[in-house]
């Protein structure tokens, strides 16, 4: 966007403020002292353009009038990427009626002029390819200390490409809320069922359970027999290995050991001839030199290549060391799967099912199924009494899976735990051989109390498919949140990445050459590159002045990624006094650098109290603090 001309009535100082023909590329210097209204200017700029200036918030835009008067407007003819020359109107009373009007210039046909302030800011938006946000932060510098942007500001964010994605990620868990609203409700609907359930005191998975259990039993005591044997085999493994890699870790450790030392003695020995031959003048060489004669009393030139040969020694064995050190990993990590298959066993016996004690028959209508009830618990009584079954402790197994799995557990702890496991498994098949003869009675007691509860069932079942769904629906919720972030993460340090490159070509334009260029972090935290020091320095270490330049720099660095990702053909900036605590070397300076920053940057306006007598302009518009007109009558 390059500005063609300037026009306004009763806008901040100006009762008439008149730039036409402005130059539309180089330099256009705006002087005079303070309060003589050069910044008016550029808040000038930013009203015809957004409908609001840096200084005033959109609740006082009325301020935006001139004292004393009752109504304002300003009027700016630029182009943009498509040629054409445009005129933008704006307009604003005291009353705070706000008025916008876009048309090419010139023209009249009323299928050309947009109208309205959101229709105006939408078509400008179209035009230009960025919005107030973005304009502050990049190609209008307002009066103020320059300083690092603000990582989290929209401009920031959408010069990035962040703001889309924000948005994603807030619908994301927008939706995420209400599915866990609608969870929430339905496991609301889903305990009041489960309540009934427990009025009626019935099982809803024992009937089936009960039919499908006599035809499993042979199964399970299957299983369990299996369960038995791999359990043993697994603990007789582990225990062979146990010792075998005890001696690998040991030998591997020594390996590490080993490979660490020589490494640093090829280092060192490294080091030493590369100093003594590359660098004999330095100041540690002599040290060395003269530390290697005492050591060595035959020490010269003939024995200089002895340490380049002990660098080359020591390094083979480092590498021999290293890959006896693998080796001996590798073979520690085989026998984890040993490790692996005991854990997994002994995870597997929680598959196992314990006996199931028939609970107390409900109420039945007819004393007959009573009295099988009473009969059925008696019997029950009389098998607990001969036969109780063992009690699992699954917190002790826990623990001895975790010790098994990093190969803490003694052989006696495994030899000891698997045995009470075979034990508690041996009783699990007698308490199934049990269990068989009680299923028929079960059967017949629970048959007449389940069809009551047939309709709530269904109605849970249904419900915990809806719940079922809401959890997936979540948890697709999640993954696209953590993806949107990584996503989020991966652009901020692209932008990161391609601002340091903008800024490493403008920074030592400005510094003349102290600084090349720059480390900015995530957060936009900055620290240059000293070229007299080689290495980074923090701002706090440098002098302001060298601050505000690179900090300048790392504004015309946004600039130009503005320019690079939404704006087409030239783009004028907006500098207001940015050179306030610079020193006449630095100001020239940057005056010189400025006009050669960028191609698409190339008119560019500069606001100072004055500037040298020599220094050249394309345009130079002075102010007067005595008068409320530009030009000057």
């Amino acid at each position: 966007m390059i500005i063609h001309s300037v026009n306004a009535s009763n806008v901040l100082k100006y009762s008439s403020l008149k730039l036409p023909d402005i130059p539309e590329q180089g330099l256009i210097a705006i002087s005079g002292a303070n309060e003589s209204g050069k910044s008016s200017i550029g808040e000038t700029v930013c009203f015809a353009l957004f409908g609001r200036t840096f200084s005033l918030g959109p609740e006082e835009l009325t301020k935006v009038i001139r004292w004393g008067e009752t109504h304002c407007e300003a009027q700016l003819e630029f182009t943009c990427g498509d040629g054409v020359r445009y005129r933008l109107e704006r307009f604003l009373d005291d009353s705070g009626n706000h008025s916008a009007r876009l048309a090419p210039a010139g023209v009249n046909d009323e299928d050309q002029v947009v109208r309205g302030i959101e229709q105006v800011a939408d078509r400008i938006y179209q035009l230009i390819g960025f919005e107030y946000e973005e304009f502050v932060e990049s190609f209008y510098l307002a009066q103020r200390e320059i300083t690092t942007p603000h990582p989290h500001s929209y401009a920031v964010k959408t010069m990035a490409g962040l703001v889309t994605l924000e948005y994603c990620d807030a619908a994301c868990q927008e939706d995420r809320d209400d599915a866990e609203d609608e969870l929430s409700q339905r496991q609301q609907e889903l305990d009041g069922l489960q309540q009934q359930m427990v009025e009626l005191d019935i099982d809803p998975a024992l009937m089936p359970g009960l039919e499908s259990e006599r035809q499993t039993i042979a199964q399970r005591l299957d299983h369990t027999q299996q369960l038995m044997e791999e359990l043993d085999t697994a603990s007789s493994a582990y225990q062979d290995a146990m010792p075998i890699r005890a001696k690998s870790t040991s030998k591997a450790g020594s390996a590490g050991f080993f490979s660490l030392l020589f490494f640093l003695l090829a280092a060192v020995a490294g080091g030493a001839w590369y100093m003594l031959t590359n660098m004999p003048e330095h100041e540690l060489s002599g040290r060395l030199s003269e530390w290697l004669v005492q050591m060595v009393p035959d020490w010269g030139e003939a024995t200089l290549p002895w340490l380049l040969y002990a660098a080359a020694g020591s390094g083979l064995l480092f590498l021999i060391f290293l890959i006896r050190r693998g080796a001996l990993k590798s073979r520690v990590a085989a026998y984890s799967e040993t490790a692996a298959n005991l854990a997994d066993v002994l995870n597997r016996l929680d598959e196992v099912p314990s006996a199931v004690v028939p609970d107390e028959a409900p109420d039945a209508d007819s004393s007959a199924v009573e009295t099988d009830q009473e009969e059925t618990a008696a019997d029950s009584a009389e098998v607990e009494e001969t036969q109780a079954p063992a009690i699992v402790d699954r917190a002790a197994r826990s623990r001895l899976v975790s010790r098994v799995t990093d190969w803490s557990a003694s052989v006696a702890e495994v030899r000891d735990s698997v045995a009470g496991e075979l034990d508690q498994l041996n009783g699990n098949l007698e308490q199934f051989r049990l269990r068989a003869d009680e299923l028929n009675q079960s059967i017949g007691i629970e048959q007449e109390r389940l069809d009551r509860a047939a309709r709530l069932k269904e109605m849970m079942a249904s419900l915990n498919e809806k719940i079922d769904e809401r959890k997936q629906y979540i948890q697709t919720c999640d993954l696209a949140d953590e993806l949107i972030r990584g996503t989020t993460r991966e652009v901020s340090h692209q932008f990161n990445r391609k601002l340091r490159g903008l800024v490493s070509k403008t920074l030592p334009l400005f510094t003349e050459n102290r600084y090349e260029h720059l480390q900015i972090d995530d957060d936009l935290t900055v620290r240059a590159f000293s070229s007299e020091k080689r290495d980074f320095m923090d701002l706090d270490e440098i002098s302001s002045g060298t601050q505000r330049q690179i900090m300048l720099a790392v504004r015309l660095a946004l600039s130009q990624e503005l320019v690079a990702r939404a704006v087409k053909g030239g783009q004028f900036l907006f500098l207001d006094e940015p050179f306030a605590f610079f020193d006449e070397k630095r100001t020239r300076s940057s005056l010189t650098v400025l006009p050669t920053l960028s191609e698409e940057l190339n008119q560019i306006w500069i606001v100072a109290q004055d500037f040298a007598d020599d220094l050249k302009f394309d345009l130079h518009i002075q102010c007067d603090r005595d008068t409320d007109q530009l030009p000057v009558a």
